[in-house]
């Protein structure tokens, strides 16, 4: 029996019809899947930045707990100091070796540190560690005020020193003669001296602090992808400055942005040096 031209007509637009229904479908679960991928991303970068923020605030509150121990600070550590602070000790004098390095988290006897000794954020998949960068290590920069001030006050030169108003009071003049240690909200305009946030006053998040702990967030070993304002808080090309602000994306204008940051007031150790009795 023939089939009549007509019912193959009528087949063939079915068939047409099924063909052009599929490929809306698959362009539509291809925009789904896109759109599934994306918030997807956006949560684990949220979750892991929160992740990244508690980190921080356990190594500030590591730092807080052993000043009020000891009655200073630890020196930042080196790459070559295994999570241990270096510092130089003369004639019963602390001498940080850097101003700016990483967290000494074994000084500090933190758990979960990476084969180095170190503290790193919640990125840690074993890519910011090589050739001796860390990138993905907790950076940690200390005030270097120069003179006994600092000594005494930061980093105490031994356990029969106790701190007095005098010295604290000397110190705070120091930080507010800006030696202190600067966050910005970007690195346009930064200077290597004075207010180092520059001449614009509302670019200074906290100015004249004594301590500074960041991460350099999810693209930490990516340095060629780095805006100006993460360059600046992976090299410290000026002295004694860390960027802060809000996470920007790649597509954003001044490009990407994911470095996370806390700070320690001079004001916070002071109250410690009262509460550990460190100022008789």
């Amino acid at each position: 029996m023939k089939t009549s031209p007509n019912k193959i007509q009528v087949r063939a637009r079915a068939r047409g019809f099924t063909l052009a229904e599929t490929a809306i479908s698959l362009v539509l679960l291809a925009l789904a899947t896109g759109t599934v991928v994306t918030i997807l991303q956006q949560q684990i970068t949220q979750h892991k930045m929160a992740e990244t923020d508690a980190i921080l605030a356990s190594a500030r509150d590591a730092l807080l707990s052993y000043e009020t121990t000891y009655g200073y600070l630890p020196c930042p550590a080196t790459a070559a100091t295994n999570g241990q602070e270096a510092v130089t000790i003369a004639a019963g004098l602390r001498t940080c070796n850097v101003e700016s390095g990483f967290l000494p988290a074994v000084t500090l006897g933190m758990p979960n540190l990476d084969p180095w000794g170190l503290l790193e954020g919640a990125w840690h998949d074993g890519s910011g560690s090589t050739n001796g960068t860390h990138l993905r290590a907790i950076r940690y920069s200390l005030a270097s005020i120069s003179g006994t001030a600092y000594a005494q006050a930061l980093t105490r030169p031994g356990l029969g020193v106790l701190y007095s108003p005098t010295i604290r009071a000397s110190v705070l003049t120091s930080l507010n003669a800006n030696n202190g240690l600067f966050v910005c909200y970007s690195s346009n305009g930064i200077l290597p001296t004075g207010s180092r946030c520059g001449p614009t006053a509302s670019n200074t998040e906290a100015g004249n602090i004594a301590a500074i702990i960041w991460s350099l967030g999810y693209d930490a070993p990516y340095l060629s992808q780095y805006s100006s304002d993460e360059k600046q808080n992976e090299a410290q090309t000026v002295a004694r400055v860390v960027v802060s602000h809000v996470y920007t994306p790649e597509s954003a204008a001044g490009g990407p942005f994911d470095d996370q940051v806390v700070w320690i007031p001079f004001t916070s150790l002071s109250d410690r040096l009262v509460y550990g009795g460190f100022d008789q």
